[in-house]
């Protein structure tokens, strides 16, 4: 699902959010992972977009903006004649015990209740399987104020009118709730003093939740009661509908005073917080699940033990709807479910999809230890390119696209920094990349990795290179390295070492005419080279001279911008100043082997 973002505080352009099931948002406090879900949050609340979806937000705290933004848009929703709508919600630990009781009372194959269940905290009736031990206290009250509407309305039904608050579904859902739970003799003719009632679960069934009808446009003084204040959206149940009205502002319910017990009496408060709020989430999704829900969830692992994260995480990517995330747990980065494209690293309220894997290890080399980090975000990934830097990928793809060829089939690999010069003969090309590999392979990080093909720089070296592709370097010493890694049973991972035939990836951004146009091409033809290997219009340039020069001095200033290092668009531009015929036919080769095996 693709979802357009909004501007927020920290970022004021709008921008696109590819959800796969679930987007993990992760990045350092104050780097705007809560401000994008804001903007979400806000609008659906101001039905400005995503109007397609019912939004359902969770807080592991009390969080004002949320709240008190969700309190003006119910307000706002009663007096338009919508009430609640059940469209954009926003809950947070207050309303926690009333939908918890709700799920075990409503979902008898849900998540809360088989949690319950497998804890030995309720007891289910051996047929129909109805929790028979589940009971929520809390207070209730009907004030004077609803009170007198009721009596008006049944003044103007003496007179002959129809359809007045005393004939809406909420109503007759509200008067069947107070004979089932408070009185029969109950007749809406004085005002119900707040007092302590019990709900038990299993009694929930003999209340009669009513369907109201569609509310129509431009309908006017509805409030919490009204048949304009609609009970549910097309996919929530009637009954969620009416308690979440009912405890809004405590306007039936007081939810400060709820208490939930199960069985023997054990309280949920009794249960730790990580329980507490693993069956808050599972509430959620019991109740409000289905294809066009998205689910915001800002830091919804916080106080969970790491096996409840992990079921957290199988949770989530396992729902009808999608979820957006954020999180600052290591547990739940490196989760299996996580894979690399449910990670998303957010700067200034920016996602940054550029050097995703690099600035991913950096975030997470915060948390714990760099080497291992590593392998757990490296693990997830099946196709990948270790390289001398990060940007010597970037540099490549775009050789290539200038070249011909068809980049969006490397989209797969992710490229990773990994150095492996060569500047002695005692050096092995490609040594750290190789003993890199190894260390992956032996850890015991989950893994799905499938490719791995080692990029190098040639440097000083002079390797061979098999004549059948030109990039794979061939010879008995690099065939046993590359079979000494050792991959564990069921794991099938290819490991291809692979060379430049120049020194680095910027000696295939000589060219005379980019260099021509610039009028710096004497850096490079110029006494330190033989004449003959002089770069040519419409040349390639593959020769030794040119291939083992240092193209730094001469390339750097056209490419980088003080401060940042590579520039993006400079070395677009720059790369738009090469004719197709001055580029290697290296770069088509490096391209031919990867993709054929892919």
């Amino acid at each position: 699902m693709e979802l357009t973002l909004a501007p927020n505080p920290l970022h004021d352009q709008p921008q696109t959010l590819h959800i796969n099931k679930v987007a993990t948002l992760i990045g350092e406090n104050g780097c705007g992972k809560s401000s994008i879900l804001q903007s979400v949050f806000e609008q659906r609340l101001s039905k400005q977009a995503h109007q397609h979806l019912n939004v359902v937000c969770f807080s592991s705290g009390q969080n004002e903006n949320y709240s008190e933004k969700f309190s003006n848009y119910l307000k706002r929703e009663r007096q338009a004649g919508r009430g609640l709508g059940l469209e954009c919600l926003y809950f947070d630990k207050p309303w926690s015990k009333l939908l918890i009781f709700l799920a075990t009372a409503t979902k008898r194959s849900g998540k809360v209740r088989s949690f319950l269940c497998e804890g030995g905290y309720v007891t289910e009736s051996q047929t129909g399987h109805d929790d028979q031990s589940t009971v929520l206290k809390c207070a209730f009250r009907i004030d004077k104020n609803y009170i007198t509407r009721i009596q008006d309305a049944l003044q103007r039904e003496v007179s002959g009118e129809t359809g007045t608050l005393r004939s809406t579904a909420y109503f007759r859902t509200l008067d069947s709730f107070v004979n089932t739970f408070i009185s029969r003799d109950f007749e809406f003719d004085n005002p119900l003093r707040k007092q302590s009632i019990e709900i038990s679960a299993n009694r929930l069934i003999d209340v009669s939740f009513d369907y109201p009808r569609q509310v129509q446009a431009g309908e006017e003084d509805a409030e919490v009661g009204d048949e304009n204040s609609q009970a549910q959206a097309d996919s929530f149940a009637p009954e969620i509908s009416f308690f979440t009205q009912a405890a809004d502002n405590d306007y039936f319910i007081d939810k400060s005073s709820c208490k939930l017990t199960f069985n023997n009496g054990l309280e949920l408060d009794q249960l730790s917080d990580g329980e507490y709020q693993l069956l808050f989430l599972y509430a959620l999704i019991d109740l409000f699940d289905g294809p066009s829900t998205l689910f915001l969830f800002d830091e919804a692992d916080s106080h969970l033990h790491y096996k409840n994260v992990e079921k957290l995480w199988t949770l989530l990517h396992s729902i009808q709807g999608n979820a957006i995330t954020t999180t600052h747990l290591l547990d739940s980065i490196s989760a299996k479910e996580n894979r690399i494209e449910h990670l998303k690293v957010v700067e200034r309220g920016q996602i940054n999809e550029n050097n995703k894997i690099k600035q991913l290890i950096n975030r997470l080399s915060i948390l714990s230890r760099t080497k291992s980090v590593e392998f757990e975000v490296m693990g997830k990934i099946p196709f990948l390119a270790l390289l001398d830097d990060y940007n010597d990928w970037h540099i490549f793809t775009k050789l290539a696209e200038k070249k011909g060829c068809d980049i969006a089939r490397l989209v797969s690999i992710q490229p990773f920094k990994k150095t492996s010069s060569f500047t002695t003969d005692a050096d092995v090309l490609g040594g750290p990349k190789i003993d890199w590999v190894k260390g992956l392979s032996a850890s015991e990080t989950e893994k799905i990795t499938s490719k791995i093909f080692l990029i190098c720089d040639r440097d000083e070296a002079n390797p061979n290179w098999n004549p059948n592709d030109s990039v794979q370097v061939t010879g008995q010493t690099y065939k046993k390295l590359i079979k000494s890694i050792k991959w564990p049973n069921g794991l099938n991972v290819q490991t291809f070492l692979l060379a430049w035939k120049r020194r680095e990836i910027k000696n295939y951004l000589l060219s005379y005419s980019a260099l021509s146009h610039h009028r710096v091409l004497n850096l490079v033809n110029n006494g330190n080279i033989a004449a003959v290997d002089y770069l040519q219009q419409n040349q390639t340039g593959d020769n030794d001279s040119i291939r083992k020069m240092q193209a730094k001095d001469a390339v750097d200033p056209l490419i980088n911008t003080e401060g940042i290092g590579l520039d993006f668009d400079k070395l677009q531009a720059y790369i738009d100043l090469i004719p197709e015929d001055e580029i290697s036919e290296d770069i088509t080769n490096m391209y031919n082997f990867i993709i054929g095996k892919l």
